[in-house]
């Protein structure tokens, strides 16, 4: 079984078959699993990735906050984010995609200990499937304001959620 990184871990950016780990050992596992759920000294480089086996439709989106360490993580099969029942008070906003006007945010209620998140990643390289140890949520955004172009009537866009706070 390869496991593939996509994207950013930190300051470098990995594509298509840069990143593949051919028939992963423990030892592997583990090192690939701190380098992905380690917070960045620098908050401009945050880890944002999807993790999957090689040749995978479906895996796992990884975002880690550089700063509080917290991860939050997306399965891409469905867009389902994972849920924590009972979110951090210091829940970071990290941007989904710089380019958006509004800016996206991850959900605050997204965002796992670094531990759940690694026992997670380790069930999808084991099993290849959405981890089955977190919760998860439907898909959605935080936003400061609304995008222009969403409007009441438009149920198929209810996964934005306006910041109030």
């Amino acid at each position: 079984m390869d496991v593939q990184v996509l994207g950013r871990v930190g300051r470098a950016y990995f594509d298509r078959g840069e990143r593949v780990l051919h028939d992963p050992g423990p030892a592997d596992v583990a090192d690939l699993l701190t380098e992905l759920c380690a917070p960045s000294d620098d908050p401009r480089w945050w880890t944002h990735a999807t993790l999957a086996h090689g040749g995978a439709v479906d895996g796992v989106v990884v975002v880690v906050d550089p700063l509080t360490g917290y991860v939050a993580l997306s399965w891409t099969g469905t867009a389902e984010r994972s849920l924590n029942p009972e979110p951090f008070d210091d829940a970071p906003l990290l941007p989904e995609n710089g380019d958006n006007d509004p800016p996206m945010y991850w959900p605050r209620s997204a965002y796992l200990r670094p531990a759940e998140a690694r026992k997670a990643l380790a069930e999808h390289i084991v099993t290849g499937a959405q981890p089955t140890g977190v919760r998860w949520q439907p898909w959605g955004f935080e936003v400061q304001q609304l995008p222009h172009w969403l409007k009441p009537e438009m149920p198929e866009c209810s996964g934005f959620h306006l910041i109030t706070d």
